[in-house]
Order: structure tokens, then C-alpha cells, then sequence
């Protein structure tokens, strides 16, 4: 069963000078919602009509919008977003129509800042907590909920000219999970806003994050109610399964990182292979079993890609920064490319509970008899999620892109 009329809007407001200008829901046309993994800020497009006060020909950008608007099962989102450009004005017979384009405050405040300090001075200071205190908080000011996984290692570093979200992705790429982990903890972090605020998390985290949804394609229903937390999907498209060549080039089954360190001139060569390091990382599905090509990368075959790295530790002697290159350099490239190594894309109309970092289970099925289709099915992170209103359809659509790093289901 498809729901209808699971969208309705609440209030949205433009503060235009000082005054809020308010927009009725005959005027909005349609409303497009983006949350990305691999983006730091929400996006929204929201095209208007205005026919009374002209507003929207007086639009210049930057002017704060609110908007808050309600599903059919009493979930209201609200958001706060900054226009930063507007398109497709158009004015006739007196009627203005226009589509504004809008993000996250400290998206565009992050854009005006460039930092030249230093972060965790003294004795360096937790990745994460550089993350959500400094860079966050008191950098850009956000008071949006953070969630953080929090890191083993401290870090001490003076920014160059960065921008605070650059400065963010740098620090991930070094940062590896302290906790539970363990010896199998690979560094790699992800950063990105979902409606619930900021999220700073390490691609392992999400192996021990528990179910939110079970999304099951080509499930009839008739006019019942699904079940508590299952969600009918039409159809799955399988956009991509691997990118071999992809992997070859960024050294992602066997690899070599040489570092030569300016403090004492010491050269280090750091060898990385696929079969040593895939089985022992957390992953999604935990049955899951090496691809039969990765055994022509055995230990002892030839590199397909060799980086190369000058450091000079002594400008790092607090903290952990020259600690396990292998984790901070090889395998934060590697895990971002085993996260992201398997793409489904599903669509519905229906719940709207779901956010960008939420780890589902997807069940697909073969054949007449409905066999399940191990090599799809399985646990999934949202990736990317796109909703979409129009006023000629009366309801929200959804289409999520789905994440594995261990296609096959337990």
C-alpha cells in the first residue's frame, strides 16, 4: 500500500530586512530535501509562487528561512537554511515564481572562515573532541546536536589557511576509533549533517549500529498496513557492485606507503595488502566472505599503487600523529573505498523517519518463487537521501541510495 498525503507544511518563513515573511502552502510548488554522507551540509530547493506582496523578486540571497513541515504519522521536521542562490525567476502578469536554493548556516559561515592556528597545543588533544569543540563549537558556533565516534589517537596541528569542514576531512582521514575496537580498528572517518545535526563517525562504527528499517522489494501488501518497521519498496536498481579499476589506482588491494621523516631522516616503506586486512575490519555483513579476484593479490605481489610521504615528526611530538601510518594513511583510503563499494538505489512513498547514516536491512528476491537474493540482500547504511514534494502529486516521494561494504546477506 502507498501512503498519499504524508507531506504537509507547517510554516515557512523568509526574514527579509526585519520582517518574517510568511508563505502559505498554496504557494509552494515543490520541495526538494538532500541529505549526503559525503556532503557537510543539508540542502533544500523550494520553488514559491507569489502573487500579493512581490517578495520574491526582491530576493537577493543570504536572507534566513525557516521551515517546518509534517508527516501523516505526527513526525514534524523543522529546519533552519540560508539562501544562497535563486533560479528560475520568473514574472508574469504580475505573478512572481522562483526555486531557492538553501543550506545550513555553517555551511556558508564555514566558507567565509580560513584558519592559521594551532589545535590541541601541549600534550595534542582527542581528534574528536577537536572536531565538536573547537572546530564546531566554537569555530563556527553551531548549537546543532554533534554526534562524534570517539578517537584513540590525539592530535596536534597547526591549519593552514583551512577552512573548518576542510580542516574536518583532514583530521578524519587520520583519526582511528578508540573503544571496542580494538587492533582491528582502521582509521577513517566520515563527516556530514543529517536533520538530527552533525555527525564526525568512523566507517567502523556503523557495524555495531543496530537496524532502523527493513526495506523489502516487491512486497504486496493490498491494502494492509506493513508491518512495524518494514517498509514495501517497488523496485531496487544495483547502480554498482565493484570498481576494480577504480581500486587498482587508489591501491586499494595491495599498496605501498614509503615516509621519509625530516626529524631524523629515516626512510620507512609501509606494505599494504587486501587479504591481510579485509577479514579482521568490522564490517556490515559479518558473513561475509573475500571476492575470489582478491586472491591475485596475495602478500608478495607487486604494489598497484605507491604513495609517498615526507613528515617531520618533531613538529608532532604531542600526540600520536606518526603512529601506524599503515592505518592512517593506507587504510583510511582503502576503508572509504570498501564503504562506499557496493550503490543500490530504492524508492518509496511513505515513512519519512529515515536519515542519511541509518543502517537498514535490505531484502530482494529472485525468480517466481521469491527466493532470496543473497548477493543484494543484506545490511545497508543511507548514503544519500532525497525527498521530493510537488503539489501535481500531493505527497513526499523518497529515494535512498544505499551503502555496503560487505554485499551478502547473514
Amino acid at each position: 500500500m502507498k501512503r498519499v498525503n504524508n507531506f504537509s507544511l507547517v510554516s515557512l518563513s523568509i526574514l527579509v530586512g526585519e520582517s518574517a515573511v510568511l508563505f502559505g502552502a498554496n504557494q509552494l510548488v515543490s520541495l526538494k530535501y538532500v541529505e549526503d554522507m559525503r556532503s557537510a551540509s543539508i540542502h533544500v530547493e523550494v520553488t514559491l509562487t507569489d502573487s500579493g506582496n512581490g517578495v520574491l523578486s526582491n530576493l537577493q540571497g543570504m536572507e534566513n528561512v525557516n521551515l517546518e513541515y509534517k508527516d501523516d504519522v505526527g513526525g514534524v521536521h523543522s529546519l533552519a537554511l540560508i539562501i544562497y542562490d535563486i533560479q528560475d525567476r520568473l514574472n508574469t502578469e504580475g505573478k512572481s515564481k522562483a526555486t531557492l536554493m538553501m543550506c545550513s548556516v555553517e555551511f556558508i559561515n564555514n566558507a567565509a572562515i580560513k584558519l592559521s592556528k594551532r589545535f590541541g597545543p601541549g600534550e595534542g588533544k582527542q581528534i574528536d573532541q577537536i572536531v565538536k569543540d573547537d572546530l564546531l563549537t566554537k569555530v563556527l558556533g553551531t548549537n546543532k546536536a554533534i554526534f562524534t565516534t570517539p578517537t584513540k589517537n590525539k592530535f596536534s596541528f597547526i591549519a593552514p589557511y583551512w577552512s573548518p569542514f576542510t580542516s574536518i576531512a583532514w583530521l578524519g582521514a587520520r583519526a582511528i576509533p578508540g573503544g571496542g575496537s580494538g587492533k582491528n580498528s582502521s582509521a577513517g572517518y566520515c563527516f556530514f549533517e543529517n536533520i538530527l545535526g552533525y555527525n564526525f563517525l568512523s566507517y567502523d562504527s556503523f557495524a555495531s549500529k543496530p537496524i532502523t528499517a527493513r526495506y523489502v522489494v516487491g512486497m504486496d501488501i493490498g491494502e494492509e498496513e506493513p508491518p512495524v518497521g518494514v517498509v514495501p519498496v517497488d523496485r531496487a536498481k544495483v547502480i554498482s557492485s565493484v570498481d576494480i579499476l577504480k581500486g587498482l589506482n587508489i591501491g586499494s588491494y595491495s599498496s605501498t606507503v614509503m615516509t621519509l621523516d625530516m626529524k631524523d631522516m629515516k626512510y620507512t616503506e609501509h606494505p599494504f595488502n587486501i587479504n591481510e586486512y579485509y577479514q579482521n575490519i568490522p564490517k556490515l555483513n559479518t558473513d561475509a566472505t573475500l571476492p575470489s579476484y582478491y586472491e591475485g593479490f596475495k602478500k608478495g605481489s607487486a604494489a598497484t599503487r605507491i604513495m609517498s610521504k615526507i613528515v617531520d615528526t618533531a613538529l608532532f611530538t604531542a600526540g600520536t600523529y606518526s603512529k601506524d601510518f599503515t592505518k592512517q594513511i593506507s587504510q583510511s583510503a582503502l576503508r572509504e573505498k570498501l564503504f562506499y563499494n557496493k550503490q543500490v538505489e530504492i524508492d518509496f512513498i511513505g515513512d519519512l523517519s529515515a536519515k542519511a547514516g541509518d543502517v537498514v536491512e535490505l531484502q530482494m528476491f529472485t525468480g517466481k518463487a521469491r527466493d532470496l537474493d543473497v548477493q543484494n540482500s543484506g545490511k545497508y547504511v543511507i548514503g544519500r537521501l532525497e525527498r521530493q514534494f510537488t503539489t501535481s502529486r500531493d505527497n513526499m516521494s523518497t529515494k535512498l541510495t544505499l551503502f555496503t561494504d560487505s554485499p551478502g546477506a547473514e
